[in-house]
């Protein structure tokens, strides 16, 4: 989830190029309501795209698990004795009633 830049953030001016079909369609966008101001909408835009990033980034560090031999082999541990503990918990419920 991207976190919102507040009002309350220190600003800083910058200026950008941007293609004039891409500016048009950012006018657009603030005429119809999407965001208060040109400024808002790139601010928006900006933020979810590196929200993104950084997800992706987190997804594939996660996939690299997959191949790790180490963590599979300590994961194969943990079911195993998840499992045992669970059996023995069920056997002692069974046990008492």
């Amino acid at each position: 989830m991207p976190v919102a830049t507040t009002d309350l953030e220190e600003r800083v001016r910058t200026s950008l190029d941007l293609p004039q079909g891409l500016r048009e369609r950012i006018r657009q966008a603030v005429q119809q309501g999407v965001a208060r101001s040109q400024n808002a909408l790139i601010v928006r835009a900006v933020e979810e795209y590196l929200a993104q990033l950084e997800q992706d980034w987190i997804d594939a560090q996660f996939a690299e698990i997959e191949h790790d031999e180490g963590y599979q082999a300590l994961n194969r541990q943990i079911e195993e004795e998840f499992d045992r503990s669970g059996w023995e918990a069920l056997q002692t419920v069974g046990g008492q009633q």
